[in-house]
């Protein structure tokens, strides 16, 4: 039984920082990736708004007017 006390210990030597390293690298990733998305949410907000509904309109009205092109002589 002393053979496998001091197997248990070894393995658990070499196994527990890799763990401990794999939760930090997982909380590394997770801290950069919510500070990305917080860059992006800001930018986001501080662009100006686009008018969806008055370019829908443009764009209509664009159209029409080549339309009409076509058929005026």
């Amino acid at each position: 039984m002393n053979g496998w006390r001091g197997s248990l210990t070894i393995e658990a030597a070499l196994v527990v920082p890799l763990v401990l390293a794999l939760f930090a690298f997982a909380m590394k990733s997770g801290i950069q990736m919510y500070t990305e998305c917080m860059d992006t949410a800001l930018a986001i907000g501080q662009e100006q708004e686009i008018e969806a509904v008055k370019m829908f309109y443009r764009w209509q009205e664009a159209g029409e007017l080549f339309q009409n092109e076509d058929t005026v002589y």
